[in-house]
Formats: structure tokens, sequence, C-alpha cells
């Protein structure tokens, strides 16, 4: 080979495992932001379930009191 090639082959070479670190940054952001939102859509849907719920007990508990 020559030195064209060999110094070629080598930037190449770089030029590759430069584009696989940002593949691998890029898909770690992109994760992250999907941890976030599944977080957040977990969090509108169980908030209002737990005070549904918590409203319930409440009113169960005052109706046990006021009957017993």
């Amino acid at each position: 080979m020559s030195e064209i090639q060999i110094r070629l082959a080598d930037i190449n070479r770089r030029a590759a495992e430069a584009q696989a670190q940002r593949d691998r940054q890029f898909y770690t952001i992109v994760g992250f932001h999907l941890l976030v939102i599944v977080g957040a859509l977990f969090l509108f849907v169980s908030i209002p379930t737990g005070r549904a719920a918590s409203h319930q007990q409440f009113l169960a508990e005052q109706e046990q009191t006021h009957h017993g």
C-alpha cells in the first residue's frame, strides 16, 4: 500500500470512529428524552387517579364515621 492509501485508511477509520461516537451520543440523548416523556406520562395518569382514589377513601371513612 502506498503512503496515501495508508493515510486515507487512517482518516476513514478515525471518521468512522467519530461517527460511531456521535451516533452513541444521539441515541443516549434520545433514550433520556424518552425516559423523561414516559415518566411525565406516568405522572399525568397516576396523579389524578391517586387523587380520585384518595377522595373515595376519604368519603368511605366519613361514611363509616357517621354511620358507625
